[in-house]
């Protein structure tokens, strides 16, 4: 009896093996850890390994978007995540994207959704004084680590706001390494991108009383004239952190899931199907990915889109 209870035992472990080991692996790039990013991957990946047999969807931590765009179209990640703006100038090779050498490589880039919208969010620790972005001058201020996306998009906020780079001491670190930072008072604050509530931002406004500032209007209508009119107003809704007592003005980002023109459709299609299928999870476990439509998703921007994508969006009446 007993060796027929560990015949049966054994029997369903190397079942269980042999199902793990069918499962096709893909890479996400996502952005440093513990950055809003590797947050949405990391869920994305799970949620969506969880949904289907096939694919084993991991995440991986890059250099951060710009980074991204060089990983897939090497096929060192199957996917990853980027912002709109990155991918639409990247595959148009507007600005610097149509200055590099590899510039005719980005027609390869192929857009799969849009998953979310994320804030550009502009903190300072209580104590500093500073009260609105012309503030921040005369003080250390993080603006994240430079030829990342967030850096690029912070260097045409500063100037917009007509802010330069010598009106305060410029910190380059990450988005996940910031909030230590201020906490530590090495930075007076800092102006990132990431998700509504995000679990390091609330850490630290549960130990370190911190002001959430505004973006004026005029400096978002000046930053969307080089932007073309990719960044839309976003509002922080009031108590998001402790002692956010006022809802916050600010600007966000759309944020895009994309891969390469060689990426296997299958692969590609049930990303996507399981994604959208699954996205009442996805919005409950974080609030990147509310309000989202498959209309919103699927929205086009001047870039091709995967067939894989295509085909889902077909089938679910969408395209």
């Amino acid at each position: 009896m007993i060796g027929k209870t560990l015949l049966t035992a054994t029997a369903a472990l190397l079942a269980l093996t042999s199902s793990a080991m069918a499962q096709e692996q893909v890479s996400i790039g996502t952005s440093s850890s513990g950055s809003g990013p590797y947050v949405n991957g990391s869920l994305m990946a799970d949620t969506i390994s969880q949904a289907q047999d096939d694919y084993k969807f991991s995440v991986q931590t890059t250099g951060g978007y710009k980074d991204n765009l060089g990983l897939v179209l090497s096929d060192k990640v199957e996917l990853a995540l980027n912002s709109l703006i990155n991918l639409e100038f990247a595959y148009n090779q507007r600005g610097e994207f149509g200055e590099v050498e590899m510039k005719d490589d980005f027609k390869d880039l192929r857009y799969v959704f849009t998953f979310g919208v994320v804030p550009h969010n502009i903190f300072v620790r209580e104590d500093s004084g500073i009260k609105s972005l012309q503030d921040i001058k005369g003080h250390a201020f993080n603006i994240n680590v430079p030829a990342s996306f967030t850096h690029g998009l912070n260097l045409e906020l500063l100037e917009a706001a007509d802010i330069s780079l010598d009106d305060f001491e410029e910190g380059n670190v990450s988005t996940g390494q910031v909030f230590d930072e201020v906490q530590n008072d090495v930075f007076a604050g800092g102006s990132h991108i990431y998700q509504l509530g995000l679990g390091n931002a609330q850490r630290l406004s549960s130990t370190t009383p911190v002001r959430y500032l505004d973006v004026p209007e005029k400096v978002l209508d000046r930053m969307n004239e080089n932007y073309h009119g990719l960044l839309v107003p976003f509002e922080i809704p009031a108590n998001t952190y402790k002692g956010q007592d006022e809802a916050v003005q600010t600007f966000g980002v759309a944020q895009v899931i994309f891969t390469d023109k060689d990426a296997d459709e299958e692969m590609i299609y049930q990303f996507t199907k399981n994604f959208w299928e699954n996205l009442d999870s996805l919005e409950e476990a974080n609030s990147s990915f509310r309000g989202m439509t498959p209309e919103l998703g699927a929205k086009m921007y001047g870039m091709e889109m995967h067939p894989g994508a295509k085909r889902y969006f077909e089938e679910a009446g969408v395209l």
